[in-house]
């Protein structure tokens, strides 16, 4: 199975989910995204009440501050900052200007008459020390203003956007403000180089090791939605054809309503037939009612004829394979919102394309989602069994192409279903002998080896251990064994558990996990899956929607302006990452490496003389998004490879878990620093039960994962705070509308153990 089909892997839009995944990677914006970026609009007028600095035309060459009669000139485009020389140019005539009178001036004196400006204003616009933490434009420890000879090199002063963990009153305090600390330390090395040589060699600059694709799935939340009709799921998006929903959002609830109600009056109405039925099953019918029954039941098998021969004939003209097709209230997943209004969905084992127009969501999606929990849970109370969900109540898409043939697929490796699999250990046995015993790709001797094992080494079973071919996963390699060459018995895992897993060899890889077709026979693992490629992607898309917007030295607005550094602190913003303010400052944020290593989405920072003046995010293949200049804006250029002496790697490549499942102490004693009150501790899985609203649910970015993955209140415990919990220590990756303030709800890997845990109070720490 090709896992990037060139057509269906080709970029389809910008409309990415900033806080991918967590208790939701749902890749598609969110509505906090926009909210955060409209944020932006309103902090920029704070950004622009900063008094913008320009050299004096006086001969002294000193940095004024540019009055607000010069500001109003910049504004309407008359005057501009030329980022080379510090002076400010008339637009047209290229005369410099005073930025206090605004007068134009043909020669600027050898030998001023009148002293200039003093370097540092007697009355400071910013204080040394921030009163609080949310003032991104005030630095932690703001330079003189003349220190930097150009503004390019010294982006708007502000603070280190890092948040902390306060709350109104001030309650709380994060790492975040020690990385600040620190942050601060190391801009003072920086000081000192006289040029790139000397700057470069007081970093610790570090060869990362290479992050091995493991092509695993990894789970995010469940965004439900509904088919409005019977509707086609497509293999890839057709071009030129838009799928926006047209209708407005109280006329698909209004609709919705209307199938929900239906929906019930179609189960009593089934119960009445069967009593019907029952009644007169020993009498003779009347070719009267003979008659209406046929006539009935031809009605509709020509209303189903006739939709189907619609989606045949909308698959014809939109020139793309259909690759399943789902009922009429059949239940789907938003895995990604693309452009022009198409929708990347499961249902059931069918993954692909759907219009927006087609599906209910959100609020109207609510209205089903509903229904059907009702449905549910009377059918649990009937059978006298627990309510699991409406999985299986609801209906979902048939496939009409197989799974390996699909290649829209693995277009994203995200699903709403479970992908960490409860370890069944197994060893290969002596009945193998010598000889290597082959993983096949298919359940027969004939099928292509895709790795080997030999006596002795450990397999964890993934599927049909009852049958003679047993899907399993030993290291990288997934595939299918005899159940005769496996010892799976209960002395066996003894003797595994007791000498660890660790011990044991795994299989030997002969074709590479993307030529595996039996790959996502199941799309779980006993390992946790990495998003780290899908969050660099998704990064690149959402900061290209930005591109050609302008630039504006000091702002932070992806909409109506951001330098260079503001750009790339509000992208990562939009991921959960908290990045100081100035390039300067960001160039010691992070870990630092050679920027031939930088990765799509790390940032690359250029010096001249040894001193850091411009950040720019990569985005492979030589390529980066930044914000350039005024002349410029944003634009897509490429790495200016003679300026550019390091990169920074913020985004996590290795997302494996530290310390194992949630009951496992793994915190000593000298990493608890202070306490943060009480709270209450729930449990969480990402099924339907735990997660029962139709709606996006807002993430930092990572996956989830048991003994690692909390949702708190960002406002209380921001995204990145590392806390510890009963002796284990966990990260704030996640958030739902159920967790306000001092409440913390743990993951877990499925609802049978959030049953397990009972909801309690305890002390929470937070992690040195």
């Amino acid at each position: 199975m090709k896992l990037r089909n060139v057509k269906v892997a080709k970029r389809l839009g910008t409309k990415t989910l900033a806080g991918l995944l967590a208790f939701g990677l749902v890749v598609g914006t969110p509505s906090v995204v926009l909210a955060d970026v409209q944020s932006t609009m309103s902090q920029s007028d704070a950004v622009q009440t900063e008094k913008l600095q320009a050299k004096s035309v006086d001969g002294r060459d000193t940095l004024t501050d540019v009055s607000d009669k010069v500001m109003d000139m910049i504004q309407k485009g008359e005057v501009k900052l030329d980022e080379e020389s510090n002076y400010l140019i008339d637009t047209v005539t290229g005369k410099k200007v005073d930025p206090v009178t605004g007068e134009r001036v043909e020669q600027i004196p050898a030998n001023p008459d009148i002293p200039g400006t003093p370097d540092t204003p007697s009355t400071p616009d910013t204080p040394d020390t921030p009163s609080t933490p949310d003032t991104p434009d005030t630095p932690d420890t703001p330079d003189t203003p003349n220190t930097p000879n150009t503004p390019s090199k010294s982006e708007a002063s502000g603070t280190s956007n890092v948040s902390g963990t306060s709350n109104a009153t001030g309650k709380h305090t994060t790492a975040n403000n020690k990385q600040a600390t620190d942050t601060t330390k190391k801009k003072d090395e920086t000081k000192s180089a006289k040029s790139n040589k000397e700057l470069i060699a007081k970093q610790k600059i570090v060869k990362l090791p290479q992050i091995k694709e493991d092509f695993r799935f990894f789970t995010v939340a469940r965004n439900y939605a509904f088919a409005k009709t019977k509707i086609n799921i497509r293999e890839a998006v057709p071009e030129n054809i838009d799928g926006s929903n047209t209708q407005t959002a109280r006329t698909d609830v209004a609709n919705a309503k209307k199938d929900a109600e239906k929906l019930q009056k179609k189960i009593k109405t089934v119960k009445k037939d069967k009593k019907i039925k029952n009644k007169t099953v020993r009498k003779a019918k009347s070719k009267a009612v003979r008659d209406l029954q046929k006539a009935v039941e031809k009605q509709k098998k020509q209303k189903q004829e006739g939709m189907d021969a619609a989606l045949v004939s909308q698959q014809l003209e939109e020139k793309v394979r259909t690759v399943g097709t789902l009922p009429q209230d059949g239940l789907l997943y938003i895995l990604k919102e693309e452009e022009n209004g198409w929708l990347y969905v499961e249902s059931g084992d069918v993954r692909g394309f759907v219009k927006a127009s087609e599906v209910y969501t959100d609020d109207a999606a609510q209205e089903l989602l509903t229904g059907y929990q009702k449905k549910a849970q009377k059918k649990a109370k009937k059978d006298e069994t627990e309510y699991n969900g409406i999985e299986g109540i609801a209906k979902t898409a048939k496939a009409s192409v197989d799974a390996k043939d699909n290649q829209a697929y693995t277009y994203l490796r995200v699903t709403a279903g479970q992908t960490v699999a409860a370890k069944d250990t197994a060893l290969i046995n002596d009945q193998i002998g010598s000889a290597a015993l082959e993983i096949k790709e298919e359940k027969n001797t004939t099928a292509r080896t895709i790795g080997t094992m030999a006596q002795g080494q450990l397999c964890y079973i993934l599927a049909d251990k009852d049958s003679d071919w047993v899907y399993i996963e030993s290291g990288d390699v997934r595939g299918f064994v005899e159940q005769k060459y496996l010892d799976f018995s209960d002395e066996t895992k003894k003797q595994i558990e007791a000498n660890g897993e660790d011990k044991y060899q795994t299989a030997k890889e002969t074709v590479k996990p993307e030529e595996n077709q039996a790959l996502y026979y199941t799309l779980t693992s006993v390992k946790e899956g990495s998003p780290s490629g899908e969050i660099r992607e998704s990064m690149l898309e959402f900061a290209s929607q930005f591109i050609g917007n302008p630039y504006v030295w000091g702002g932070t607005s992806l909409t109506d302006g951001a330098d260079c550094s503001g750009f790339v602190q509000q992208i990562y913003k939009q991921y959960g990452y908290s990045l100081p303010r100035v390039a300067e400052d960001q160039s010691q944020y992070g870990t630092k490496i050679p920027v031939e290593d930088a990765q799509p989405g790390d940032l690359i920072f250029y010096a001249k003389e040894g001193y850091v003046y411009h950040v720019v995010m990569y985005a492979g293949d030589g390529r980066t998004i930044e914000a350039a200049s005024t002349k410029l804006g944003i634009i897509e250029g490429k790495v200016n490879t003679k300026n550019a002496v390091w990169a920074t790697r913020i985004l996590k490549d290795d997302y494996s878990l530290t310390g194992g499942g949630i009951e496992k102490a793994n915190a000593t004693e000298d990493m608890y620093g202070q306490k943060l009150e009480n709270f209450q501790i729930t449990y969480y899985c990402p099924c339907e039960i735990c997660c029962d609203k139709a709606s996006k649910v807002t993430a930092s970015g990572t996956p989830v994962a048991e003994g690692k993955t909390i949702a708190t209140d960002p406002n209380v415990i921001p995204y990145g705070t590392k806390v510890i919990i009963g002796g284990h220590v966990f990260t704030a990756e996640d958030t739902g509308r159920k967790v306000q303030g001092n409440q913390i709800s743990i993951y877990v890997n499925n609802h049978a153990e959030v049953s397990a845990f009972d909801t309690e109070n305890t002390d929470v720490y937070l992690a040195k």
